[in-house]
């Protein structure tokens, strides 16, 4: 007799996966418009909503593929998500020195929070 698997499938982990950050580029992740300067503003939170977001959906995929879950259409989402959260993370360390230099920051790396010996 073969039990069954609590919990969703892995075919249901990668939709949800993949429904999460589908509305996470259409939502939370694109930059608001700023009418006043015509052009769209990109802010920490914004970048850390969607790194959070991104985090998500990766969490799922690997739980996916826990599973089994190895097609290629699969493990190169799999592989564009984590390349993206790279690429957030650079971008939100960017960012956050950009808005608030001397502020710490959730998530910040613990470089982002040590002050040079020469800062004031």
């Amino acid at each position: 007799m073969v039990a069954c698997e609590g919990g969703p499938t892995k075919h249901e982990l990668y939709m949800q996966g993949m429904q999460i950050e589908g509305d996470a580029s259409r939502g939370s992740c694109q930059p608001a418009f700023d009418g006043g300067m015509n052009t769209h503003v990109l802010d920490g939170d914004v970048v850390q909503g969607c790194l959070e977001q991104t985090e998500e959906a990766i969490a799922l995929y690997e739980k996916a593929e826990a599973k089994g879950l190895k097609d290629l259409d699969f493990v190169q989402t799999l592989e564009r998500a984590r390349e993206r959260e790279k690429h957030l993370r650079s971008m939100l360390k960017v960012v956050r020195g950009i808005e608030r230099p001397d502020e710490v920051y959730p998530g910040a790396p613990p470089e982002a929070t040590q002050r040079s010996p020469d800062s004031p």
